[in-house]
C-alpha cells in the first residue's frame, strides 16, 4: 500500500481564516535591549505585520487551541498558517509592537515563539517548576493580572479561620465532654477544614470558566473533583467511622463535586465525575481502614498535601487554557464562601463524631 499521499496530507499545514486587514500602518519591530529580535518579520501590503515563527513548548492539540485563542484576543491579529507537525506558525498582526506583545503573552503561558536565529530559553517551557512557582506567587500577591484569583484566596483564608473557630467552639461546649476526643479527632478535624476550603477554592475557580469548557476539559474537571473530593473525605470518614460509612460519605461527596463540575460539558462530564467520586470514595475509606495501625495520621497529612497540590495544578491548567479571571466571573462573595465552607465542614464533623462505628477506628473509645 502506498502511504505517500496520506503522509503528505497529514503534514499539510492547517490554515486559519485571516482577520480583516485594518487600516493602520505597520510598525517596524524595534530591536535592542529587552526587545525580541524581529528580523524575521515583514510587512504585508503596508497594513499588517507578518512573521513566521517556530513554536517551542507545544505538545498536543490542546496547546494549539490555547495558542490560537491567545492570539485572537489581540484585535486584528490572526494565525494565517498553523503547522502542528513541524511546530511552525505564520502570524499576522497590526504592528510590530503588537507582535512583541503577543509573543510575551504566549511566553507567559509556556510557549516560546522563535524568530529565525533565536534559541529556546530554559525555564520557560510548559510544565516547568519555574512557571508553577510564578503562578502561585502571582495568585497569592494578586499581581500580573491575578487580582480576582487573589480575591478567592482571601475568601479561602477567611473561611478557614471561621471553620477552625467553629471547631474550637464546638470542642469547648460540646466535644470536650467526650473522653479522649482531642487525641482521636484533632488531625481529622484540622485536615477536613483545610480540604473543604481547598475544594471550594478550586470549585469556584472552575465555575468561573464553565461556559468556555471544551468537552475534554469538562471531563477532566469532573474526574478531578470527583476523585479529589471522594478520596479525601472517604479517607477521613473511613478513619473515624469505618469502611461502610466511610465509603458512603466519600462516594456522596465525590459524586456531588464530580456532578456539579462535570455537567459544564454535558453528560460525558457528569459520567466522568460520578465515576471518579464512586471509585475514589470507596478507595479512600478502604485505605484508612487498612492503615489504622500503620501511621495513618501522618499519611492523612501527606494525602491532604498531595491532593491540595493537584487542585492547585488544576487551577493552573484552567489559567493556561482560558486566561485570568475577571470580577464578573466570580459568582460568590466572601460571606457566601464562608457559609458554604461552614455548612459542609460541620455536616462532616457530625458524621465523623456521631456516625456508626465499625471495627477499630480513630473515634472508638
Amino acid at each position: 500500500m502506498d502511504d505517500t499521499k496520506d503522509t503528505l496530507e497529514k503534514r499539510k499545514p492547517r490554515r486559519t481564516p485571516a482577520a480583516p486587514a485594518k487600516k493602520v500602518n505597520a510598525d517596524k519591530i524595534p530591536s535592542g535591549a529587552g526587545t525580541p529580535d524581529a528580523s524575521g518579520a515583514r510587512e504585508v501590503n503596508g497594513k499588517l505585520t507578518e512573521a513566521e515563527l517556530t513554536l517551542h513548548g507545544m505538545h498536543c492539540d490542546s496547546c494549539g487551541k490555547i495558542i490560537e485563542r491567545t492570539v485572537m484576543k489581540f484585535e486584528g491579529a490572526c494565525i494565517r498558517e498553523f503547522d502542528m507537525v513541524n511546530n511552525r506558525i505564520v502570524l499576522a498582526c497590526s504592528s510590530g509592537k503588537q507582535l512583541n506583545e503577543i509573543r510575551n503573552t504566549l511566553l507567559e503561558k509556556g510557549y516560546q515563539t522563535l524568530l529565525p536565529g533565536e534559541e529556546a530559553q530554559d525555564g520557560f517551557e510548559a510544565g516547568s517548576i519555574h512557571r508553577g512557582i510564578d503562578f502561585i506567587r502571582s495568585v497569592y500577591t494578586g499581581e500580573n493580572g491575578f487580582e480576582t484569583e487573589n480575591l478567592l484566596v482571601k475568601y479561602s483564608f477567611d473561611a478557614l479561620f471561621f471553620v477552625l473557630a467553629a471547631q474550637v467552639l464546638l470542642y469547648m461546649f460540646v466535644f470536650s465532654r467526650i473522653p479522649g476526643f482531642l487525641s482521636a479527632y484533632w488531625s481529622v478535624m484540622l485536615l477536613t477544614a483545610i480540604s473543604v476550603v481547598a475544594l471550594l477554592f478550586a470549585y469556584y475557580h472552575a465555575y468561573a470558566f464553565r461556559k468556555s469548557f471544551s468537552c475534554m476539559c469538562g471531563m477532566m474537571t469532573g474526574m478531578t473533583f470527583g476523585m479529589a473530593g471522594g478520596f479525601l473525605i472517604g479517607a477521613f470518614a473511613g478513619a473515624t467511622d469505618g469502611m461502610f460509612v466511610g465509603s458512603l460519605v466519600g462516594m456522596a461527596v465525590g459524586m456531588a463535586f464530580g456532578y456539579y463540575t462535570g455537567r459544564y460539558c454535558g453528560v460525558m462530564g457528569v459520567m466522568e465525575g460520578i465515576m471518579g467520586g464512586l471509585m475514589a470514595g470507596t478507595m479512600g475509606a478502604m485505605l484508612s481502614v487498612m492503615m489504622i495501625f500503620d501511621r495513618l495520621v501522618p499519611f492523612l497529612f501527606i494525602l491532604t498535601a498531595v491532593e491540595g497540590a493537584l487542585l492547585l495544578a488544576f487551577s493552573y491548567m484552567l489559567y493556561k487554557e482560558y486566561g485570568n479571571m475577571t470580577p464578573e466571573m466570580v459568582k460568590i462573595d466572601g460571606n457566601g464562601f464562608i457559609v458554604m465552607a461552614l455548612a459542609i465542614d460541620l455536616a462532616l464533623t457530625v458524621i465523623f463524631v456521631y456516625g456508626p462505628k465499625a471495627g477499630t477506628v480513630l473515634g472508638s473509645f
